[in-house]
């Protein structure tokens, strides 16, 4: 296929911030009710939900709607940049790719994504995750996406924010070179797909030398709209099964980490009722005078852990509502993402034509002045 230019820088910003709003409102209720699933019963907390529509049912019914949203506005404002910087590593990687394309040139587009994305979204996903495990750390209790921040800080300062920076790139950067190179070679089949279906898409163009040099035309002009979500709602799936147990273990990771080291801190400082709510459990156990030093946990130990307590089936908690959130979101992420980049591209073919139709505009009306003038 022939290489369309590469769009404009900021294309890719405006098309990734508006895929962040469209997505985030459809995914975070699925994405609330995994995080919940995969913290309950840790460190000493009640087994609250027998399965992912338990879950939902449990949720619409004690707290509406606004349950399944808890702590949405802050965390949209900081997903947007976040995605943006996610979009722009995702087209800078394909520019840098290998010219020769193929697995090659996906796999880097994933690295490099990934890679610069990684750095803003650690931060996010820690305090989203506390605002959304909230009720299920520390039952009838709600805190906000400021107060989770302020909570995070006072627990372990600016590292607390990357707790889990090592579980979560090893969980996003496998998930994203599976997805991307899934991705993109799917919507490499639908291409020659619909070129078959296309008669008069492949022009054939005849050399000096007698040789028959085919032409194609560029995959955005045509790829069906279906194909973007459709490709990335199974392509998600599939990477979301496979990488799963590691999410587990980096939820787990980033909530009970500083959620144990805020119960100490919060013990020894006198323990407010926002530090003690955050801590939940681990708070009385830190008792009242000078707690013990706030406990780091590793991935090994949260592993080993895990598998005492449940086997390895709490390695698969909560992907039904996993696969659910990742697939959906990312169909309406890439479809967004893909129609307004297209709709960007399209707006940008046509202004130079504006331009050329407005310049010979100009030079009608000043013919036709100069010519009044000559009659007169």
């Amino acid at each position: 296929m022939d290489a369309a230019p590469p769009p404009p820088a900021w294309h890719a910003l405006a098309a990734g911030g508006s895929s962040a709003v469209v997505s985030r409102l459809v995914t975070y209720p699925p994405d609330t009710v995994k995080a919940r699933l995969q913290v309950q019963g840790a460190g000493g907390t009640a087994m609250m939900y027998r399965s992912t529509l338990d879950a939902f049912a449990q949720m619409a019914r004690r707290e509406g709607v606004g349950g399944f949203y808890r702590g949405f506005g802050g965390i949209l404002l900081t997903v947007i940049p976040a995605n943006m910087c996610y979009f722009s590593g995702y087209e800078f990687g394909k520019r840098i790719a290998p010219a020769s394309g193929g697995l090659a040139a996906d796999l880097t587009a994933a690295l490099v994504a990934q890679t610069i994305a990684g750095v803003a979204f650690c931060p996010i996903d820690i305090v989203k995750q506390r605002v959304q495990t909230q009720q299920v750390l520390a039952p009838g209790t709600h805190i906000s996406p400021l107060a989770a921040v302020r909570q995070v800080y006072s627990a372990a300062g600016l590292p607390g924010f990357f707790k889990g920076y090592g579980a979560m790139n090893a969980l996003w950067l496998p998930w994203n070179l599976l997805y991307i190179s899934l991705y993109e070679a799917a919507k490499r089949r639908v291409y020659y797909w619909q070129l078959g279906r296309l008669p008069g898409a492949v022009t054939h163009t005849q050399t000096v030398d007698g040789v028959s040099v085919r032409s194609y035309p560029p995959m955005q002009q045509v790829l069906p709209l279906w194909s973007f979500p459709v490709c990335s709602a199974i392509c998600s799936a599939s990477a979301s099964v496979c990488t799963h147990p590691i999410d587990v273990v980096k939820t787990r990771l980033q909530v009970l980490s500083n959620r144990l080291g805020g119960a100490s801190r919060a013990a020894g400082a006198g323990g407010t009722a926002g530090a003690a709510g955050a801590a939940g459990a681990a708070g009385a156990a830190g008792g009242g005078g000078g707690g013990p030093a706030a406990q780091r946990l590793t991935a090994w130990q949260v592993c080993r852990q895990l598998h005492a307590e449940e086997g390895l089936r709490g390695f698969s908690r909560g992907m039904g509502a996993r696969v659910a959130t990742m697939s959906t979101g990312s169909a309406v992420t890439w479809l967004t993402y893909e129609s307004v980049k297209r709709g960007l591209t399209r707006w940008g073919q046509q202004q130079p034509q504006q331009q050329q139709q407005g310049l010979a505009s100009g030079s009608q009306l000043q013919g036709r002045a100069a010519a009044v003038e000559a009659t007169q």
